[in-house]
């Protein structure tokens, strides 16, 4: 198990805030309904995930999460901005990671557990999979912590694809 994966997971869910309050500020979503929507899901899946305790079960959390990721991904967002929401979708895909992998480990077929450490094996295989889909050519760090490296990849698009409007964090 992640050292302290509250603060991993919680950590990373809020360097997530100023990037999504720039890209709804950016779009002019973000005092509209569906931008005042997001924004409430988002608080409180981080609200949950700051309570949550590593080593018991994440459902609520992830249920917060999975309903923020509902209103996102409903956004009219345009399509010249997809590097940044997808980046967005990998930090969340990343909190889901660490939160799923310091819950404990399914019971399996005949009532058998797997054991922690494979659980956690199969769930860090599976977030980086679905984050090299979203953000390709990112490499994972155990040197930089999570939410540096997602600054990195947000700052990273910034100057590759400049929006004006849209800053660096």
């Amino acid at each position: 198990m992640c050292q302290n994966a509250t603060k991993t997971a919680a950590t990373l869910m809020a360097a997530i805030e100023p990037t999504l309050k720039a890209l709804l500020t950016f779009t002019g979503l973000i005092n509209t309904p569906q931008g005042i929507a997001a924004m409430n899901a988002y608080n409180a899946a981080l609200v949950a995930l700051q309570n949550w305790q590593s080593g018991t079960a994440a459902q609520t959390v992830l249920e917060l999460i999975a309903a923020f990721q509902s209103v996102f991904n409903v956004l009219p967002i345009p399509a010249e901005l997809a590097t940044l929401v997808n980046i967005i979708l990998a930090g969340v895909e990343t909190v889901i990671g660490v939160l799923t992998a310091n819950s404990p480990a399914p019971v399996g077929v005949g009532g058998h557990a797997e054991t922690q450490a494979m659980h956690q094996a199969f769930v860090a295989a599976d977030a980086s999979a679905k984050v090299a889909v979203l953000v390709p050519g990112f490499q994972r760090s155990i040197f930089h912590s999570p939410e540096s490296q997602y600054n990195k990849e947000w700052n990273n698009a910034v100057d590759t694809n400049p929006v004006p409007g849209i800053g660096k964090v």
